[in-house]
Parts: structure tokens; sequence; C-alpha cells
């Protein structure tokens, strides 16, 4: 089977929209979580921090971000993330002729902002020639195929699109897939990762479901009292090892394996006994041929709730056993707040560059691990000047029970 290697990454994110920038911020501890100003504070009693992002004040490429007006946050997240990540890896930003390269990309809401925007907008009793007009050419795009699609014409990928829609786990989803699809030699090169734009919708359900915190995003802590809704997007390009090499390009780590399970549990609710999660990080190690042993760390998907906390170092324990006691656990929805289906592709970036950089993030606001867990884990990396980062293991999680664990490893040009 093929080896796959992560050649270049691009991130638009509620801390920084530019990769260096975004890996100093999070070694730093910085927080983009902030007073939310996309909605209405006031019909939200009290909830009213959130993690956005303001592209436009980042980015220079206008004429990007007015072509992708249209379709929405996300798809303009996407693209802007592409070129970021096209550019990192030295490759063109838009490529000139027909190729077998592919994007595949995972969402939550997808386009949904678009029928908010209509909503807003519009006077949907309206029934004369410009709101058919006008409104027609917004709803076009709201496919959630657009997603990939739109991409893929702008930037001429003549390969595989397509976009997964399971949810806060759809980053992972999509990298995995990419992941197996150039492993089995179906194209030597895809761009993966997943994006979410912020919407009046989602921040409502999560406020309705008495899951936001008021203030602060506490991973596992003791005192921990909900997430943070953000969004962003964050890509990687994925290469066949070969194809990498062939053309000089930076490696910044491998992926070794992934894993997929489902909760078959509860619409929102995670299985208390972890069931979901633990099938998906065993398989992980099984596909990746890797013992427990050498995860140097996991990368949590950490929301900040008491269910899904409890039930993440639950399936922990069942995979690690006493070994989680000397594991450390990084959660950086504290700084970044949850991004939906950007989540683990921005969680899959920082694990990359944690790999290349010898680094490892540290954890914001959890400062005592929920006594109820009955176990103890590092919460913070050795105070060491050198570290050595081998693996690391990156949960994502979802409503539908939809779980995702992909190992990430350190590029060796004599791993076989």
């Amino acid at each position: 089977m093929k080896r796959v290697v992560i050649t270049g990454m691009g991130v638009v994110s509620p801390i920084a929209c530019e990769k260096n920038a975004f890996w100093e911020k999070i070694l730093n501890g910085e927080s983009g979580i902030n007073d939310l100003t996309k909605l209405e504070p006031s019909h939200f009693k009290g909830i009213t921090k959130a993690a956005e992002v303001h592209l436009e004040k980042e980015y220079t490429n206008q004429e990007l971000i007015t072509h992708f007006h249209p379709f929405g946050k996300a798809v303009t997240y996407t693209a802007a993330a592409v070129e970021m990540g096209l550019k990192d890896a030295g490759l063109e930003t838009k490529f000139t002729s027909k190729n077998n390269y592919g994007i595949i990309l995972g969402t939550t809401n997808g386009n949904q902002d678009i029928v908010e925007r209509i909503v807003d907008e519009w006077d949907l009793e309206m029934d004369h020639a410009p709101f058919h007009q006008e409104a027609k050419e917004i709803l076009d795009y709201f496919r959630p195929i657009e997603l990939s699609s739109g991409i893929a014409k702008y930037f001429n990928l003549g390969g595989s699109n397509m976009v997964i829609p399971t949810a806060c786990a759809a980053g992972n989803y999509a990298i995995g897939t990419a992941y197996s699809m150039i492993q089995e030699g179906r194209s030597p090169l895809i761009i993966a990762g997943g994006a979410d734009p912020f919407t009046r919708s989602c921040y409502t359900v999560f406020y309705r479901l008495g899951a936001m915190s008021k203030d602060y995003c506490k991973p596992f802590d003791q005192n921990r009292t909900g997430m943070i809704v953000g969004e962003g997007a964050a890509i990687l390009i994925l290469e066949e090892l070969e194809h990498a090499l062939a053309r000089g390009a930076r490696i910044y780590g491998e992926i070794k394996g992934y894993g997929l399970a489902c909760d078959a549990y509860d619409p929102t609710a995670p299985d208390p006994e972890g069931s979901g999660a633990t099938l998906s990080m065993r398989n992980a190690l099984v596909s990746s041929h890797i013992d427990k042993k050498n995860i140097t760390y996991v990368s949590a998907h950490g929301t900040g709730t008491k269910a899904n906390d409890a039930h993440e170092v639950k399936a922990m324990t069942n995979v690690f056993g006493e070994d989680i006691k000397t594991l450390y656990v990084n959660g950086i929805k504290s700084m970044l707040g949850h991004c939906m289906g950007a989540a683990s592709a921005l969680e899959a970036v920082t694990s990359l560059l944690s790999l290349y950089h010898q680094q490892i993030p540290r954890n914001r606001n959890t400062e005592k691990i929920d006594e109820s867990f009955n176990t103890h884990f590092q919460l913070q990396p050795p105070v060491e000047k050198e570290y050595h980062v081998e693996h690391v293991l990156s949960n994502s999680f979802a409503f539908g029970g939809n779980i995702c664990s992909v190992i990430f490893s350190k590029y060796e040009n004599n791993n076989q």
C-alpha cells in the first residue's frame, strides 16, 4: 500500500487566518473566543460568547473573496484555506492543466448561511421578478456539493470531489477518506479538510440544548460549563509519498491509519460507556500498526461539555488502561471554540505542526481534572527543552454518534 504524507496546510480560524500565525498563537495559548457580534446577543439570555472568523481583515486576496461571495462563508473560508495550502505545498495556486487531484471536504452546516441570508434580506412573500432573479442566483449555490465542486472548478481539480456531512467529525472523515483513496492508488494528491460558517441555526441549537458556556471552554475541568460555538476552515494537502518526493516537497508528517465507529446510541448524546470512541481509537491503532504505548499524546475532541468529556475519558481509559495516567491529552477548543466541521481539520493541522516542529501545545483554562472521571492524565506536556513527538491520535466526535480517530506520525525517510 502507498504511504500518504502531508505537504501543505491552510488555516482560516478564530485566532488567525494563516498557518504560521495560527501555530504561534496556539503555542502561546491565545484565545479566539470573544463577545458575539454576528448575531443579536440579547436573544440569548447571557450566552453571548463565540469564536468568530473575520477573514476580510486578515486575508488580502480580494478577488477570491469577491468570486466566492455568492457561495456562502464556508466555501469562501475553504477557498482561502485551499489557496494558502497549495502555496504552502509549493504547488500552483490554480492548476493550469487537467489532473487527477481531488478534493474531499467535511461539514456540519454546509451552506446554511445562504438560507439565513435569504430569510434576512428578502420578503419571502414577494412575488415579482427581482426576488425570483436575485434570490435564485444566491440559492443556486445552496447545494451542499457546492462546497467542493465550486472549489474544484476554481482551482481546476480534475479528480474526485465530495462533501462528507458527518457533523463535527466530518473533517477527520474527509482526511481519512482521502488517505484511503491515495493509499489505494486512486489519486496522487487530494485536498482534504473541513469547513463551517457561523450560523444562527447552529448557535441556537446549542443554546437550546443548554450546551454552551457563558464564559470559557474548559475541556475535562472539574468546573467546566460547556462549549463555545466557532467557525472556520482548515485543509491538508495529502500526497502519495513518491509523488511528493519527486517534486522535492516539504513533508510535515504522515498519516498512519484511522478508525471509524458509531455510538448507535442517541441523536445528540454520546454513549456514556464510550463504545463508539473506544472502537474508533482501537481501529485506528490496528490500522496504523502502532502500539498504544507509542502514542505521544491524544488530540482530544474535548468540547468542555459534561457528557462529551466524560464519554471521551471513559473511552480513553478503555483503550489505554493504566497508561492513561502518563498520557498527555490536549484540547484546543479552549482557544478556538468548537468550529463544527472544521474542528477536527484544525486539530489535524495542530497535530502535524506539533510533529513537524517537535513542540507540544499546552492546555488553556483546564485547571483540575474532573474527579468523577476516577482517573488522571497529564494536562500539560512535560517541562522539557526538547520533545520527542512521534505519533498523535486525533479524536473527533459528532451528533448521530459519528466518530473518527486519525493517527498522524512523524515522517521518517526509512519508515516502512
